[in-house]
């Protein structure tokens, strides 16, 4: 497998605003230090980091850079082991029948705190997802959500095999991990048109799969709360999708204010008038922008960036899910918002699923979802700045 460092796709194909949002975030968390901030770091701190000045002064090659940087070690924690007691090890050798554990190989590392992790066994690879601080229920509803994904016979997904907890050490912890099966995965990207293609088709086909059709029973939601990135997922079965769609909205709005798991400071009202009036008339007017329009629960994928896209030999797969059921128009949102996809992808997904009437405006509805979330992931400024330009032109057209 090529090792696909998540930073060298940020660096490619996110845009530059996104990029200031991550870094922005990665200060706050204490993986780069700003010498010119107030901010304190808190105790999830990782051990490498660089200095900045001024996010706003950062040219577009040195958050590249920057980004790249960020991909190092870290301090005290949990070590994964081959021995007996190690909870990996030992969930290989009882779930998945191994009788040796070989070694376990760092593929890949996330600025959430997620790991990548090949583990070498007798019964050939797998893979394993590591994170040394969020609670086992965030990968449990994660694993429902590929298993969905698997059900509906139509985008790739890897297995989910088992869930455990880590054990805390210093001030990591506790932890956990989920083991799946293995993938040899190539990385995604624009320069593959057969995988931006086989995409294309394969969400298509979900989008309009009936095979959860007895689970959905014609409803929003989902059968489990999860998390989009970090953020928590209120996934309350809804008769209407406009409702489920405020809801949501109005959450990611009302957590802006408070600190909850997010490393940055929360936002003042009184500095975010504007952006709380103008999502507030958004969210009313929800109801009479999709009167008309017939939305069907489709099974999303929820976070589908070009970062949770990946390609084997002969098929497009997805990860890291943050699965509901929706309209199927809004996982589109996202990946145009963080870019990475080309023209295969769109023509094969349309000519499966057509554009229907209005689909440009609601694109700009689930945009600003998407940018809420954001926003509660990094706190910057400069996207606070691009969701009320959205959100202006949608309240006054």
């Amino acid at each position: 497998m090529i090792r696909v460092h998540l930073s060298l796709l940020i660096v490619k194909y996110v845009p530059r605003v996104v990029k200031k949002n991550m870094i922005g975030f990665l200060i706050q968390s204490g993986l780069l230090l700003g010498r010119n901030s107030q901010i304190s770091t808190c105790s999830r701190v990782r051990g490498r980091r660089c200095m900045v000045d001024s996010i706003e002064d950062v040219s577009d090659e040195e958050l590249d850079g920057l980004l790249q940087q960020a991909d190092g070690p870290t301090g005290d924690k949990y070590q994964l082991s081959t021995s007996e007691k190690d909870p990996i090890a030992s969930a290989l050798r009882a779930v998945c029948g191994c009788n040796e554990v070989k070694g376990f190989e760092l593929m890949d590392s996330r600025w959430n705190g997620n790991e990548a992790i090949r583990a070498d066994t007798d019964r050939g690879n797998y893979f394993v997802k590591v994170n040394r601080v969020e609670d086992a229920s965030v990968f449990m509803s994660e694993a429902v959500g590929l298993t969905t994904i698997r059900k509906t016979e139509t985008v790739y997904c890897p297995m989910p095999l088992h869930v455990g907890s880590l054990p805390k050490v210093g001030e990591f912890g506790p932890g956990a991990f989920m083991i799946l099966e293995w993938l040899p995965l190539v990385p995604f990207g624009a320069s593959r048109p057969e995988a931006q293609e086989n995409l294309g088709h394969g969400l298509a086909k979900m989008h309009v799969s009936s095979a959860m059709d007895e689970i959905h029973e014609g409803k929003f939601g989902f059968v489990i709360n999860n998390y989009l990135s970090l953020t928590p997922m209120d996934n309350r079965w809804t008769d209407d999708w406009s409702e489920f769609l405020a809801r949501r909205m109005g959450l990611l709005l009302q957590s802006l204010f408070e600190q909850k798991v997010y490393a940055r400071a929360p936002f003042k009202k009184d500095e975010s008038s504007e952006l709380i009036n103008l999502t507030q008339k958004l969210i009313e007017s929800l109801k009479d922008r999709f009167a008309d329009v017939p939305v069907k629960p489709s099974l999303l994928h929820g976070d589908l960036w070009i970062g949770n896209a990946g390609f084997t030999k002969d098929k497009a797969v997805v990860y890291d899910p943050a699965c509901f059921f929706g309209h199927s128009e809004m996982d589109l949102a996202i990946m145009e918002l963080f870019g990475g996809f080309t023209d295969k992808f769109y023509n094969a997904y349309h000519s499966r699923i057509p554009k229907a009437e209005g689909f440009e405006e609601r694109a700009k509805v689930y945009k600003v979802y998407h940018y809420l979330n954001q926003l509660n992931l990094f706190g910057n400024e400069e996207v606070k700045v691009e969701v009320i330009k959205l959100l202006r032109k949608l309240v006054e057209s």
